[in-house]
């Protein structure tokens, strides 16, 4: 038992020294880690835990024998405190032989081992099921010092790799600034390729033009020949065939042709011989030719393929075939397009151009059509010169009848109708102007007649509202039975207030007078003959206002009927002088010319030196369109079109 409770105190010892590696005190604070590892190499925790498990198993064996004893005890004391006094004397030492601790008093022994038997086996439980750190931290210090050791060395690694890694972004940074350079330089290369293909292209294409060209004239001069020599041949025969019809009487006649026969059938064979040589070298040159492509597909068919798929250039220019076959393809793909394309627009041209040509055709049956045009301008002009002439312009009629040119007389016409046009609107707005100024002042004093009617209503309001007051002061001051004097001398004197001037003229009264010098007034000089003279005034008044309103009224009236007549006189004015400013022709005097050169415009002309003419010649423009309907004015437009198509021709 003392050597139980003896191992445990060593056990927690060791547990707590184990639990705590770091709790030596300050003087290992400089390297805690090295002493950790002493300590627990001291510790030598795999002998310990060996030992801690004897301890525990012999500690476990006392508690089950003390837990067996205590409970053979416990059944002895029951039965000793059954038994009488003299029975408990005998067994009392068997009882105290029988105690598992003889330690006294009993109750310090059972409250002692307990605790430290079970803070033995916590510390234990903790200790067996942990592993020894001793080998992990001398793991840890190998590898700290081989990390120390390694350390610079993977430093200095990591530093090449990232020289290395510098240095490779920048030669990737030079590959790919020479790829993007041989790549512009291969787009270069291409483009200077399509352009020397092209050149080639046009060369060849020009040279066989050329060749073309060259075998047309050859074959048209051989055809040429064959025919002259067959036109020369049958020429012959038929010449043999009449000599040998005529005989001998055309026998010299014979000879000369057949001595001009045998020089031309001389000239044909050299010419046959000469054709022949050049078609022998000719085959001769195609042969040689025929032999150096054949050697040439040999020689590339001796080639071994093997070489030529294993060379750069080779393959290289492969692509760059292939590439150029390629853009070759959508060129031409292109070009067809362009083909289709021009090839529509040239049939849309023709079409447009076949249109063109029959309303080329037709205007000029329209203007075939119009050859009357002259005729009928001078009809119009003789037309328009009569209608000038119809007014009560006598002078005019007289000078068109002496007139002999009948253009001078016309262009004279309107300037005269013109001049006495512009002197009636003149006078007109003379007039006009007058009539205004008359309708202002006539306003002016209509204006002030209303403003004093309307002052002497408000006053003869207000007198009336200061009798009825009155009458009201009276009624309410004295019995009803009074009379009107009595009431107006009471209401007088017993007044205190201040009194209105109103009042005071009513009733004769003095403001300033006190009340002790009032004197009563009689009966016949009351208030009622006042009022109803100032009512008959006021009557005959209004009466007089209201007749001079009413002559008033009718003035204007009068003035609002000349008016709407001098404004629609200026209307038919205005469309008179309208339909004079559109007159034009071709063939007017300079006087004319200068006069439209200056006003082009013919619905603002300026007739007239005086006044504004600009604003009176708008308002009246737009009166005159308004009065105008949308046919009329659609019937005017055409008519002006079809007047300027035709004096366009």
């Amino acid at each position: 038992m003392a050597q139980v409770v003896g191992a445990g105190p060593a056990a927690a010892e060791a547990a707590s020294s184990a639990a705590r590696p770091d709790a030596p005190s300050a003087e290992g604070a400089g390297n805690k880690f090295q002493h950790a590892i002493s300590s627990w190499r001291s510790v030598d925790l795999t002998t310990l835990t060996a030992n801690l498990d004897n301890t525990a198993s012999e500690i476990v064996t006392y508690q089950r024998d003390s837990t067996v004893q205590r409970k053979e005890l416990a059944q002895k004391t029951k039965d000793f405190r059954k038994l009488d006094d003299a029975s408990k004397l005998t067994e009392i030492k068997g009882l105290l032989k029988g105690s598992p601790d003889p330690v006294w008093p009993p109750a310090a022994a059972f409250s002692i081992h307990p605790s430290v038997n079970s803070a033995f086996l916590q510390a234990y439980t903790s200790i067996s099921e942990a592993p020894d750190p001793y080998p992990l931290l001398e793991a840890s210090v190998d590898s700290m010092l081989l990390s120390e050791e390694t350390l610079p060395r993977l430093s200095e690694e990591n530093k090449h790799l990232q020289e290395n890694v510098s240095k490779l972004t920048s030669q990737l940074e030079d590959v790919e600034s020479k790829l993007q350079s041989e790549r512009t330089a291969r787009k270069e290369i291409e483009d200077n390729l399509d352009k020397r293909v092209k050149e080639v292209e046009s060369s060849w294409n020009a040279v066989m033009e050329e060749k073309k060209d060259n075998w047309a004239a050859k074959e048209k001069s051989l055809e040429e020949k064959v025919e002259n020599q067959e036109r020369l041949l049958n020429e012959m025969r038929a010449s043999y065939e009449v000599n040998q019809r005529l005989g001998k009487a055309g026998e010299d006649q014979e000879n000369h042709h057949a001595k001009a026969s045998s020089a031309e059938l001389e000239m044909l064979h050299s010419d046959i011989e000469r054709t022949s040589t050049r078609l022998a070298e000719v085959e001769a040159r195609n042969e040689q030719l025929r032999l150096e492509l054949a050697q040439a597909k040999s020689s590339i068919s001796t080639q071994p393929e093997k070489s030529l798929e294993d060379d750069p250039g080779y393959m290289r220019m492969r692509s760059e075939n292939s590439s150029l076959i390629r853009k070759l393809d959508a060129s031409r793909l292109e070009k067809e397009s362009m083909k289709r394309s021009f090839d529509s627009q040239q049939r849309m041209m023709e079409r447009e151009a076949l249109h063109l040509k029959e309303e080329k055709e037709t205007l000029k049956a329209k203007v075939q059509k119009w050859n009357d045009y002259e005729d009928i301008k001078q009809e119009l002009e003789v037309l328009k010169s009569i209608e000038f002439s119809t007014g009560d312009d006598d002078e005019v009629r007289e000078r068109i009848e002496s007139s002999t040119d009948k253009g001078d007389s016309l262009e004279k016409l309107l300037l005269s109708r013109n001049k006495k046009l512009g002197d009636e609107l003149t006078v007109l707005r003379v007039s006009h102007q007058d009539l205004q100024s008359r309708l202002e002042d006539l306003q002016e004093e209509l204006s002030r007649t209303n403003a004093e009617l309307e002052k002497s209503q408000n006053l003869n309001q207000k007198l009336e509202e200061d009798l009825e007051h009155m009458q009201a002061e009276g009624a309410n001051a004295f019995p009803s039975g009074a009379s009107v004097a009595g009431t107006y001398v009471t209401r007088a004197q017993t007044r205190k207030g201040r009194i209105s001037p109103t009042s005071s003229i009513i009733s004769g009264l003095d403001p300033r007078s006190t009340a002790g010098e009032r004197e009563p007034m009689g009966g016949g000089s009351g208030i009622l003959p006042m009022v109803t003279a100032q009512r008959d005034r006021f009557k005959k008044k209004n009466a007089q206002l209201e007749q001079e309103l009413s002559e008033t009224h009718r003035t204007v009236q009068q003035l609002r009927q000349e008016v709407a007549a001098l404004q629609k006189d200026n209307l038919n004015l205005y469309e008179k002088t309208r339909y004079v400013s559109t007159y034009n022709r071709g063939g007017v005097t300079a006087t004319s010319s200068s006069a439209y050169s200056s006003n082009p415009n013919p619905s603002t002309v300026s007739i007239g030196g005086t006044g504004n003419p600009g604003m009176a010649m708008d308002r009246y423009r737009q009166a005159y369109e308004s009065n105008i309907s949308p046919f009329a004015a659609f019937r005017g437009r055409e008519s002006a079109r079809a007047y300027r198509r035709s004096k366009d021709m």
